[in-house]
């Protein structure tokens, strides 16, 4: 019995298309500091460096919305808030109000899935500062309950991740989990590579906090 190839070939790209036009939007925040690898996580989870070449449709003044064709995700990536109380409230709010608009819509592909705050590793402490912001979106967050996970990034040392990670856990702050990412491959001075590490660790606890209609997105 001969076999059609081409028809064959056809009917598999028609059926991957299909999966994809099916897929929920997966709908991610990124917050935090200037310069603590915000961009360099959001490259890494696209695999192409959209967020540093200013690709992104301004959604409110702090923040904008990347997005990829055929990607079933979408990142709402705020600037980096160290320039005061007031910008920091800034943002705190809106955050908040992106998270009530999308659930107003009642569509899951426009709701927030999760927040992830970004705390550099390589700084080797948290600022009070972004403790009271954390807690402050974890209280206006209590009714919308959308979960929120802090991403120690840049961990290039996994000893001082984890006791940046136990510092922060001592806060008892209101998040599901507190993850260290060294988002991409890193060459040390010796000519030894730091592999990468922590993304497949950070989709694991997403798996298990996103509802049942978004798993096969992050897959």
């Amino acid at each position: 019995m001969d076999i059609d190839t081409e028809k064959v070939a056809q009917d598999t790209i028609n059926a991957i298309a299909e999966k994809i036009k099916n897929l929920k939007t997966l709908n991610i925040i990124v917050a935090g500091k200037t310069g603590v690898g915000k961009s360099t996580l959001i490259n890494a989870v696209f695999r192409e460096n959209l967020a540093e070449t200013g690709i992104g449709k301004p959604v409110t003044d702090h923040m904008r919305k990347i997005s990829k064709k055929n990607i079933p995700l979408t990142i709402y990536d705020t600037r980096g808030f160290e320039m005061g109380k007031e910008v920091q409230k800034q943002v705190k709010d809106e955050v908040v109000d992106t998270i009530n608009k999308g659930l107003a819509t009642q569509d899951i592909n426009k709701t927030i899935h999760c927040i992830w705050y970004c705390i550099n590793t390589e700084s080797n402490r948290v600022e009070q500062t972004e403790i009271e912001w954390i807690k402050e979106l974890s209280c206006d967050n209590q009714i919308t309950q959308v979960p929120i996970i802090i991403v120690l990034t840049q961990s290039l040392s996994k000893k001082k991740a984890q006791a940046l990670r136990k510092t922060l856990l001592d806060e008892n702050l209101d998040v599901v989990q507190i993850v260290p990412v060294l988002a991409q491959d890193y060459e040390l001075e010796d000519d030894h590579v730091l592999k990468s590490y922590g993304l497949n660790e950070l989709i694991q606890v997403m798996s298990e906090i996103l509802p049942n209609e978004l798993a096969e997105t992050l897959q």
